[in-house]
């Protein structure tokens, strides 16, 4: 018990000599880039395992990859829809007007009107703020019901896969590794 108590006055006397902070003599510069690194090595990461499919597919790479950019900005388009609530006639998805975009809002309003952010000790303002995200997913949830079953948005991601597959299907074949 004696060496317990020991222990826990050094890591107390070394916490109040460092400031009480685990971090106080970290380089924020290097803590910076190596997350930077991070970011970039899991990019690359992405990349070679994209170009590794469209090898084992027989696609060139260089081709494969500006048929998946194609298809990526066509489904945008597509999640535009969704965030939006407005489909390319200027009309809006059934139980969805205002989109994802409009429940977010609401939720932002809805915390406000709670007082969020809310004390530890203040349970009223908690359980407001849970109700109001009980509201965003269910209004994040239908209209996500409305997109995936409208009709527009149906042929629309149509039109994205079969523009992909005809892209792919005019790339040259993948050049065998040496």
């Amino acid at each position: 018990m004696r060496h317990f108590a020991l222990g826990l006055m050094v890591v107390a006397t070394t916490l109040l000599a460092g400031g009480g902070r685990a971090d106080a003599g970290m380089d924020r510069t290097c803590l910076k880039n190596a997350r930077q690194d991070h970011k970039d090595c899991i990019a690359q990461c992405q990349d070679d395992y994209r170009s590794a499919r469209l090898v084992c597919r027989n696609i060139d790479p260089a081709c494969g990859k500006a048929c998946l950019a194609g298809r990526q900005a066509c489904r945008d388009n597509a999640d535009q829809i969704l965030s939006t609530g407005v489909l390319p006639d200027g009309s809006s998805l059934a139980n969805c007007a205002g989109g994802t975009d409009a429940c977010k809002a609401t939720l932002q309003q809805a915390k406000q009107a709670c007082g969020a952010p809310c004390q530890p000790t203040d349970l009223t303002c908690k359980e407001c703020v849970d109700q109001a995200q009980i509201a965003d997913f269910t209004c994040r949830d239908t209209c996500r019901d409305s997109w995936r079953t409208n009709a527009t948005v149906i042929a629309l991601l149509q039109a994205c896969r079969d523009g992909f597959k005809q892209c792919v299907g005019q790339c040259p074949s993948a050049t065998p590794a040496p």
